[in-house]
């Protein structure tokens, strides 16, 4: 059985996660759970970890994926640094670290995607001596720059939401979803926020909300053509296809 870990900062980005990964893996053949941390915030009160949902190992099980939600920003590495060890007990092969650059830096100074070279490197050196092989994934400012890039979901989020429109409107909203470099957008979730707003709907973290989207995604498209598009996205997916052969 090959065993991958994958932490994230929030609940969209492993929302996100476990819908690709059902709809990219046989369902008999994949088990999923997810747990949330919390705490942590000095030697006194150590990270409390909850299971909030867990796939049952099957006989054909092949893939097990262990999906950690870090609840707070510019933790993923600290979690990720403070697991590995058990995780490489347990027999886990490989380790992706989703998060993305929007926050504040160890000095509380908003980070800009200027900034992503330098995150880069950093990133690249602290995992390079982790005992299992380490991906950090960077979703460059949001996980929903790529929502934003999958434009065959506008229509199921509503039938008035048409390329047209949100083209006529690409000089209010700031990018045109269908042609412009999508990992330039400095804000996305509040821009997705702003093309739903076109029909009067709203794009927000909340749990509803966002998991409206997500479930209107459509997954083929996003895997499939949207990497040619985004560089980060077509980071995961190269890890992701190495993995699950």
């Amino acid at each position: 059985m090959k065993k991958l870990a994958i932490f994230v900062e929030g609940p969209t980005e492993a929302e996100f996660i476990t819908r690709l990964l059902r709809e990219l893996v046989v369902a008999k053949k994949l088990s999923i759970t997810t747990t949330k941390m919390r705490g942590g915030r000095d030697a006194a009160h150590p990270r409390i970890q909850t299971i909030v949902a867990k796939d049952s190992l099957l006989p054909t099980t092949e893939y097990l994926v262990n999906i950690y939600i870090s609840c707070t920003d510019n933790r993923v590495n600290s979690d990720v640094k403070d697991n590995i060890n058990n995780l490489k007990v347990l027999g886990f092969d490989l380790v992706i670290a989703l998060k993305d650059l929007r926050g504040e830096d160890s000095c509380g100074t908003p980070r800009t995607l200027a900034d992503l070279p330098n995150v880069d490197m950093a990133e690249r050196y602290v995992f390079s001596k982790m005992p299992i092989p380490v991906v950090s994934v960077i979703a460059v400012m949001e996980i929903e720059t790529w929502f934003i890039g999958e434009t065959n979901h506008y229509s199921i989020i509503s039938s008035s939401l048409t390329q047209p429109l949100i083209q006529s409107h690409a000089a209010i909203i700031g990018v045109d979803p269908y042609v412009d470099m999508l990992e330039d957008i400095v804000q996305p979730a509040e821009t997705l926020n702003e093309i739903y707003n076109l029909v009067g709907l709203e794009y927000t973290k909340e749990a509803g909300n966002r998991q409206r989207t997500i479930n209107a995604l459509d997954m083929t498209n996003l895997y499939v053509s949207l990497p040619n598009r985004i560089v980060r996205l077509q980071q995961l997916v190269s890890t992701l296809d190495n993995f699950f052969v």
